[in-house]
């Protein structure tokens, strides 16, 4: 054995590596001794953020040789831990199948003309992820590819319309929290990557953390994790356990790539250095776990839970942006745009003293989403259904409302019919919308 510490811009295929230097979470191989051989495996240890490696030059390539090991020196991996790889780095997903031909993006559509779709997209992540949820109970190995095509499903949804699948996600019920809120994740993970340009690649990568970035709680009582009172100190422990229970069970799954892991591992890592479990800041926090905290806590905090009612997106992202070294600020600003300031499904009150519906998000100006008007504000009487671009400057939004205190229990049923009645539709349809509903009886307190 001839051991030697190298930079790791010296790094080069047919090494043998020996070790790894600094923490492992740092890259995304597994401590264990191996060959190096493939070009990915080389650029993906030159870009981690380690400072080097050890090489055993009696196996493999000097910094200074040329000439390749002799055969019988080929790999020979160290016996480790069950359940690890001795010789390759945790494989992308687009490594996996094949590689394909590029399709063409899906066409643009309307949100009336998306929601039917997104709805069937919806029903199945809900049996998939329940299925998911009763495996890990029964102690069972993730398998993570099989959610692939739906994560393309749900990346090919907002393409097709950048609101609807978030929007109907928003619709989930208290008892569908834990593990609805995981897909929630991953649509706003997908959607924050499109807005990024971010390579197809890691698109993928950033639902399937969305997907799995709360494995861990599948592991935890329900009892607990749905608490309504505050947790005890054993509890909150417990809780806070997640993310090494969840890195934990994906390290068993050999098609996971590291990204993911270090989703799971740390999207409750905070830029000032106080998140756990690692307390890891700025840059030390990989990309994809910076965007995983943003969109986990929006989710979070507008969903109904058994503790807690739900703030509307406007007021989360108020509160957010507040929150002084807890997120990446560009990243919030991109997400903000993604969203919006109020989300398609949201309810309104317009300066004109009408109620409204948000039927269409505004890139260039949040804050002036497209809406349909359908009440008059102070008694709820209904009105002419009719659809105003704010950013025409005719009206402007006063508050965004919690439908509850309006007496619209019901609005997570009734919104999606508003959204498809055509009266006065003054927009471009992109394709052709489903067939229009009658107009829901509306239950005025």
């Amino acid at each position: 054995m001839a051991l030697k510490t190298i930079r790791k811009d010296q790094i080069r295929a047919g090494m043998w590596i020996d070790k790894i230097n600094g923490f492992w979470f740092f890259h995304p191989f597994w401590s264990a001794a191996f060959l190096l051989e493939h070009p990915d495996d080389v650029a993906a240890l030159r870009r981690s953020r380690i400072p080097g490696v050890v090489i055993d030059t009696a196996k493999g390539l000097d910094v200074e040789r040329a000439d390749p090991p002799p055969a019988s020196t080929g790999p020979q991996p160290r016996s480790g831990a069950p359940g690890r790889r001795a010789a390759r780095a945790l494989p992308p997903l687009a490594r996996k199948p094949a590689p394909r031909k590029a399709k063409a993006p899906p066409a643009l559509c309307s949100m009336m003309a998306e929601l039917g779709r997104a709805g069937r997209i919806v029903g199945k992540a809900r049996k998939m992820m329940r299925q998911l949820f009763d495996e890990v109970r029964l102690g069972k190995t993730v398998h993570s590819e099989r959610f692939v095509p739906l994560v393309d499903d749900i990346a090919a949804s907002l393409l097709r319309n950048r609101s609807t699948m978030t929007s109907v996600l928003r619709l989930k019920q208290k008892d569908e929290y834990t593990y609805m809120h995981s897909v929630s994740v991953a649509a706003l993970m997908i959607g924050l990557a499109q807005e990024l340009g971010l390579q197809e690649t890691l698109v993928r990568e950033a639902g399937m953390a969305g997907l799995l970035h709360d494995i861990g709680k599948m592991t935890i009582d329900d009892a607990i994790l749905g608490k309504p009172g505050p947790l005890t100190s054993e509890e909150f422990a417990l809780v806070k356990s997640h993310p090494e229970r969840g890195h934990a069970l994906l390290r068993q799954d050999d098609d996971v790539a590291g990204a993911v892991m270090d989703v799971a591992l740390h999207h409750h890592e905070k830029v000032d250095g106080t998140g756990y479990p690692h307390r890891l800041k700025d840059e030390d926090i990989g990309l994809l776990a910076r965007m995983g905290a943003i969109c986990d806590v929006y989710d979070a905090v507008t969903s109904n839970r058994p503790y807690k009612a739900p703030w509307t997106p406007a007021e989360a992202i108020r509160e957010m942006r507040e929150w002084e070294g807890h997120f990446d600020a560009d990243l919030l600003d991109a997400f903000v745009r993604t969203m919006g300031l109020y989300p398609v499904g949201s309810l309104v009150r317009l300066e004109s003293g009408r109620m409204a519906l948000v039927i269409e998000a505004n890139r260039a100006d949040p804050a002036r989403p497209a809406v349909r008007v359908f009440a008059e504000a102070d008694r709820l009487t209904a009105l002419p259904v009719e659809d105003v671009a704010l950013e025409s400057g005719t009206d402007t939004i006063a508050e965004a409302e919690h439908p509850e205190t309006r007496g619209l229990d019901d609005w997570e049923e009734l919104w999606p019919k508003l959204a498809r009645l055509p009266k006065g539709r003054i927009f471009d349809c992109l394709s052709a919308a489903p067939p229009a509903e009658e107009m829901p009886q509306l239950r005025y307190g």
